[in-house]
């Protein structure tokens, strides 16, 4: 999976956009609910149990940020190896979890 086609999953969910936060490229609906802040790496807004689960399906694919951002939920996502249907579930779960109740 590359960070283009990585886009292209993210900006085909509804109401999704593409901006930058601090130089990074983002996807919003209305909040930010991915970043693409480094070669072959993704960033994905998750709940804490849904980058735990994650970590426990996916192994190494998905990590916790290691930072406050982490502990909150942020999790990476390593694009190289990363199946297109992993991503799109991935993004789909982050992307619900920025939608307004």
């Amino acid at each position: 999976m590359t960070h283009d086609e990585f886009a292209a999953l993210a900006l085909s969910l509804p109401g999704a956009v593409e901006s930058a936060h601090f130089g990074t490229r983002d996807f919003r609906a209305p909040r930010i609910f991915a970043t693409l802040p480094a070669p072959n790496r993704a960033a994905l807004n998750f709940l804490p149990d849904q980058q735990a689960l994650m970590g426990e399906v996916y192994g190494a694919l998905f990590a916790a940020i290691p930072n406050k951002w982490g502990t909150r939920g942020w999790t990476h996502l390593h694009l190289k190896d990363c199946p297109h249907d992993v991503a799109e579930s991935a993004l789909t779960m982050a992307w619900k979890n920025v939608q307004p109740r």
